[in-house]
């Protein structure tokens, strides 16, 4: 049996995905349920209007624009045509939505018709997001883990190299940290490095790279900071430090950091500097902990 109008309308609006056909000036002949749904506007509502003026968000909408524009420069045609992408919505109520957008464009009777199949992937996008994070965070303390750190801490090391400017690397360790495990617990050990990492995020710049590398240990990648300056960092962070209280359920705590620094050298490598500052660290631990030890090549 043939397809009639009214039954391809039907298939239409009861799509699963979302479905907009607009005119070629791009303003909209029809919107089915499953668009509504996703972006809260009824039929009504947006019937006659612009799509640009419903769908992108603000960021998106001059470059949406723009790519009109060319579409229609180019005899209704554009690179996007007949492919998937994934762009950012803007509902009714002004939050955005991830969904994957599929324009094409056909001819009724002489007249161009565009339209797009739209799915919300927004659950997607936020798995995707928990698996990345997941993957690079630092589950105790919620900053960068080991393998994230020196994925960031080699990119950063690298442009110093190349444009020929200061790094700094500072190694931490949590003095006596064993001794707050068998003394308190391990569940006040965790609280001990949550509020050490904590502590020293709040105070670093955007730019500055922060990771827990081992059980109570940390670095800390300083990108255009000269090793003198890199100095008065640590020692700002390990008076700071001495200074926190640290308060659990049961007690209040104070605890105190080695540092170790190393500094970008000429024919430098990450291995090498990474060596430098733990050799820094295990001089500052054995000058009495809660200092700051600069890795001297002369002593060494």
């Amino acid at each position: 049996m043939p397809l009639n109008e009214s039954t391809y309308k039907t298939i239409v609006k009861q799509s699963t995905d979302a479905v907009i056909i607009a005119d070629a000036n791009g303003n909209i002949l029809s919107w089915n349920d499953c668009a509504e749904q996703i972006f809260g506007y009824t039929e009504q509502e947006v019937l006659g209007k612009h799509v640009h003026d419903i769908l992108p968000t603000k960021k998106l909408k001059i470059r949406a624009d723009a790519s009109f524009d060319k579409f229609k420069k180019n005899n209704d045609f554009g690179p996007l045509i007949g492919k998937g992408i994934h762009v950012q919505g803007l509902t009714k109520a002004g939050k955005e939505v991830h969904v994957h957008f599929s324009p094409n464009v056909t001819k009724i009777d002489g007249e161009t018709i565009i339209f797009a199949f739209i799915r919300d992937i927004s659950d997607i996008i936020s798995l995707q997001e928990k698996l990345r994070l997941q993957s690079t965070t630092d589950e105790l303390t919620g900053i960068l883990n080991r393998r994230a750190f020196l994925e960031q801490f080699k990119t950063a090391f690298g442009l110093a190299q190349r444009h020929q400017e200061h790094f700094s690397l500072l190694l931490f360790d949590i003095d006596y940290f064993k001794k707050i495990n068998d003394q308190y617990g391990h569940h006040v050990g965790d609280r001990v490095i949550q509020g050490f990492a904590h502590h020293i995020q709040q105070t670093i710049r955007d730019e500055d790279i922060f990771g827990r590398v081992g059980g109570e240990e940390f670095y800390l990648a300083l990108p255009r900071i000269a090793q003198s300056d890199a100095e008065a960092v640590a020692e700002r962070i390990r008076e700071s430090i001495e200074a926190m209280v640290i308060i659990t359920e049961q007690y209040s705590l104070s605890v105190t950091t080695s540092i170790g620094i190393a500094s970008l050298l000429a024919d430098d490598s990450c291995d090498l500097i990474q060596q430098r500052s733990d050799v820094a660290l295990y001089r500052a631990k054995n000058s009495g902990r809660n200092c700051v030890s600069v890795f001297d090549r002369e002593k060494s």
